[in-house]
């Protein structure tokens, strides 16, 4: 009598971890000058799959509506700043000193819009986005590179992070930035699933026997 094989059928779940990446600058970010500063940096984790990105500028002592800044990863590519304040009627953009801001997707406002004028700027903001020329960069412009774009990949390997200062005047210091990345995992097997991958391999041997 032919024995019909055992297969074994497992449902693997992946859990969401997360994971965080902090690096202090310090440098200061050239002034009027589209070179700006490009810091390439690796990350090494257990996960597989980003399903949510946020990252973290400290900027201080210069004028935030001269600042363009993005990260980019694999096929990723988000705008986090974009002469933010800018507008037809504000052309100078804001002139905030400080920045100590986290880029989310899911935050209340776009900081081309939800920046203050002067003084210091915290909270949680959404990614300028807009992907236009920093010469062109205003308040109407279209907004499409958000960090989900990062949304699926793999965050293993390396990262970039421009920072660019376009009009003359006050010196922005990049002090530090951070990643937080949350994302899939693949787990370790299990012991009892092994057994039972263990036992599944007993059945099938005695049954070709009978």
């Amino acid at each position: 009598m032919k024995q019909l094989p055992f297969v074994l059928f497992a449902l693997m779940i992946l859990p969401s971890q997360g994971a965080t990446v902090i690096s202090v600058v310090g440098l200061p970010v050239p002034d009027n000058s589209p070179i700006g500063l490009s810091i390439t940096f690796p990350v090494t984790s257990t996960i597989v799959s980003i399903t949510e990105l946020s990252v973290i500028l400290d900027m201080s002592g210069g004028w935030a509506g001269d600042m363009y800044s993005y990260i980019t990863h694999d096929s990723g590519f988000s705008v986090l700043l974009n002469r933010p304040g800018r507008s037809l009627s504000v052309p100078d953009g804001s002139g905030a000193t400080s920045l100590l801001v986290s880029f989310a997707d899911n935050g209340l406002s776009d900081i081309h819009t939800g920046i203050a004028d002067d003084g210091d700027v915290t909270g949680i903001f959404q990614p300028d986005a807009r992907t236009v020329d920093p010469d062109d960069s205003v308040d109407t412009s279209p907004r499409t590179a958000f960090l989900s774009s990062f949304n699926g990949l793999d965050p293993n390997g390396l990262w970039s992070l421009y920072v660019a200062d376009l009009a003359t005047g006050d010196t922005m210091i990049l002090n530090s930035f951070a990643l937080n990345i949350m994302g899939n995992a693949i787990p370790e097997p299990s012991v009892s699933l092994l057994a039972a991958a263990g036992v599944g391999l007993v059945l099938r041997r005695r049954r070709r026997k009978e």
